[in-house]
């Protein structure tokens, strides 16, 4: 991945990609990315298909495998509880538009969704 210019390069050669304002493509951090790979490497296998498992002295290890601290643990819980909601929503009948909304329609993807989808 690094080799085709990161986690940006590769967004850039997705279809649509090129749509999206530069600045949100400049917000997507490749360090950020090795850490959040270290803190899931860290992790058994349990506690990656179950993540409430995961508590205090789970919390601390992960942390200490993977070169982190506990609040950068914490901060990747709270996105994947996050994301999961979120998917949740793609689910129901009408759910991007609704998701879209919600987030204010994101200007730079207006557009980018025919409107008869989903």
């Amino acid at each position: 991945m690094n080799k085709m210019g990161g986690i940006s390069g590769m967004m850039s050669k997705l279809p649509g990609m090129n749509q999206l304002p530069q600045q949100a493509v400049g917000q997507v951090n490749d360090k950020a990315l090795a850490q959040t790979i270290a803190i899931i490497n860290s992790m058994t296998m349990k506690e990656r298909r179950v993540p409430k498992l995961i508590v205090g002295s789970r919390k601390k290890r992960i942390a200490q495998g993977s070169g982190t601290q506990i609040q950068d643990v914490n901060r990747l819980l709270k996105q994947f509880s996050q994301m999961q909601k979120m998917m949740k929503k793609f689910t129901k009948p009408g759910g991007i538009k609704q998701m879209m909304r919600g987030m204010g329609g994101m200007a730079g993807m207006k557009g980018m969704f025919p409107d008869d989808f989903n």
